[in-house]
């Protein structure tokens, strides 16, 4: 729970220990099993769906998807229903998290089926909403957003608050992608309200970096606004220690500064974070940062 707690505040090294000092020290599979009728979830399955989340904010997506996929294989050989849904619903979000759409949308499909199956509303809602956000990345906005919006809505009549933030920011985009920017603007703003409220960080630098690309698209007049947005995410992610946020947000700023002609700042700014990966370089967000490296020469 301790682990818990640190992920969600964004103190992304201490979660990460702490996942990992509980697998390597307390995942015994009779003892988990107990538990797990108590707890109604299987510890050994949770504490590596998050400990995968960690691993991919902290620069290591390939480790992070290894670990996701032994915790895959762990929740079905146990085949208890609530742990797999919870497995598929951290599965859906870590690869919403690598822009992965097709497997994001699939996971969600997933754990929709044994929600329906099983009466768990709350993974019904967030697998709905995951569902959206795997469409979104695929470039298939028009059906997405309904999917977003019904998911929300239903997560919220649960009472829940805890990832509203993620949910928001997603949905903000969306809203940016339809040309909806007053809905957007909205709906980003109440994601940090959110997350100052609840001290929920974990999404607050990539919330900083939407609202920066909101502008943007609004109007090219507000592109010093915008940067201050993706400073403000730079230095919350370094903060933070999320090389993920870090690099998604400098590649954000150093796309702006290369349409102002600033190509020299924009590649050392690049060049920095990209330098402090040492895997994961076929993922969407290296990609997209490799490629913009070799166009700024």
């Amino acid at each position: 729970m301790s682990g818990e707690t640190l992920l969600y505040r964004a103190d992304f090294n201490g979660a990460r220990d702490s996942f990992a000092v509980a697998v390597a020290e307390y995942d015994d599979r009779e003892r988990t099993k107990f538990w797990a009728a108590f707890t109604g979830h299987n510890a050994g399955v949770t504490h590596r769906s998050n400990l995968a989340v960690c691993l991919w904010h902290l620069g290591f997506p390939d480790q992070a998807v290894k670990v996701n996929c032994e915790m895959r294989e762990l929740a079905r050989e146990i085949g208890h229903p609530f742990s797999v849904a919870y497995a598929l619903h951290h599965t859906a979000w870590l690869y919403q998290y690598c822009r992965l759409g097709v497997e994001a949308h699939a996971a969600a499909e997933a754990e929709i089926a044994i929600a329906s199956e099983q009466g768990f509303a709350l993974w019904y809602a967030t697998g709905t909403f995951l569902s959206g956000a795997g469409m979104l990345l695929q470039g298939e906005l028009v059906p997405a957003l309904p999917l977003l919006l019904k998911g929300l809505g239903a997560f919220r009549s649960s009472g829940a608050e805890l990832t509203l933030p993620f949910q928001l920011s997603t949905l903000g985009d969306a809203y940016t992608q339809a040309g909806r920017f007053e809905d957007a603007r909205r709906t980003l703003n109440e994601g940090l309200a959110i997350s100052e409220k609840n001290d929920e960080r974990c999404q607050e630098a990539e919330l900083h970096r939407l609202i920066g690309e909101l502008l943007l698209a609004e109007s090219s007049d507000q592109a010093t606004a915008a940067e201050k947005c993706f400073y403000q995410a730079i230095e919350t992610s370094r903060r933070q220690r999320s090389k993920a946020w870090e690099l998604r947000a400098t590649t954000s700023l150093a796309r702006l500064w290369q349409q102002q002609g600033r190509r020299a700042e924009a590649r050392s700014a690049l060049a920095a974070i990209y330098g402090t990966y040492t895997e994961g370089f076929s993922t969407p967000d290296l990609v997209d940062a490799t490629e913009l490296l070799d166009s700024l020469g």
